[in-house]
């Protein structure tokens, strides 16, 4: 049976363009220098960056943590990204990036780990700018 988990929603504060994924007791990732997608970097380990299209103000967060890929909601958003983002110590907090913490729940939430984010969002750069975080643990595969 897959666990039920309800959205969590918040509103943060961005700052410098940036959204910032990392656990709670490391510092920020190091900026990407650039986004190939243009909306969000993983870093190597511990860490990812979400470029807002505002520079400085709230933005609306929701996350969502399932047991699977669920299927991409495409329609109801202008950019998605999936990204994967390693976790050694089993904590994946969303911050802005003067480091202020939400109460957005444990993007890791299975534990140290790797984990597939997928970052959708909409009205970047205007007054209602908003994201959805999907986070579900990478399935490994294995080498034959």
């Amino acid at each position: 049976m897959k666990d039920e988990m309800p959205l969590s929603h918040d509103t943060v504060w961005v700052s410098y363009h940036q959204l910032v994924l990392r656990g709670l007791e490391d510092p920020p990732p190091s900026h990407p220098g650039s986004f190939l997608n243009g909306l969000a970097a993983a870093a190597e380990a511990d860490g990812a960056t979400i470029r807002t299209g505002i520079s400085m103000g709230p933005v609306e967060v929701t996350v969502e943590l399932v047991d699977e890929a669920p299927p991409p909601a495409l329609d109801a958003w202008e950019e998605v990204v999936e990204l994967s983002v390693e976790s050694t110590h089993g904590s994946l907090h969303v911050f802005g990036l003067d480091g202020d913490l939400t109460d957005l729940p444990n993007l890791a939430w299975r534990g140290p780990g790797h984990y597939r984010v997928r970052v959708h969002a909409k009205g970047r750069g205007t007054d209602f700018e908003s994201y959805l975080l999907t986070s579900w643990p990478e399935q490994c595969r294995r080498r034959s």
